[in-house]
């Protein structure tokens, strides 16, 4: 499961750059930059990371920049799948602290986790995770967990839901 808060925050994170009503959500500011058809090839000895988005708009005084249509993939250096991610809108702010809202998916090919969520809040300094509404994380080997008031400290590699968990959850006994 500690992959995939990293996973989580790639796609939060790499996003910097979302339904092009957003000029609404941010109140009156107009953007300084709006790209169309946005799509982002970092390379690096690593791998590669590609980002697209329907529309990215940049906003100056709010320090914040709107992806919307936003997927992100992930490959290692060997070209091999390493994640995946969407979201219909992710607002990253200058501080890196970012809001991810419907829609989202993000699958970890490493440990062939999945999560799917249609709101999530990353608190960069804290490196807290949290989501609101449903959030349904599926393991390796069809393992199904889901519930309300996800919160993750991924700096110590603690997940839970506050209410409604449901789902199946197998443990080896002997250890």
């Amino acid at each position: 499961m500690s992959n995939l808060g990293v996973v989580l925050i790639c796609l939060l994170l790499i996003a910097s750059c979302g339904d092009k009503s957003s000029l609404s959500g941010l109140g009156d500011e107009i953007p300084y930059y709006i790209a169309e058809n946005y799509e982002q090839i970092t390379v690096s000895p690593q791998g590669r990371v590609v980002i697209k988005a329907g529309t990215v708009e940049a906003f100056q005084r709010e320090d914040k920049t709107v992806f919307f249509e936003a997927e992100l993939t992930e490959y290692d250096s060997d070209e091999k799948l390493l994640m995946e991610g969407k979201a219909e809108k992710i607002e990253l702010g200058g501080n890196n602290d970012a809001t991810a809202q419907g829609d989202i998916y993000v699958r970890d090919f490493i440990d062939n986790t999945s999560l799917r969520a249609e709101k999530l809040t990353w608190e960069n300094r804290e490196r807290f995770l949290s989501g609101e509404g449903v959030v349904d994380i599926e393991f390796k080997d069809g393992v199904r967990i889901s519930g309300e008031g996800f919160v993750a400290d991924v700096a110590r590699n603690v997940y839970e839901f506050k209410q409604g968990a449901r789902g199946t959850f197998e443990t080896d006994d002997e250890q």
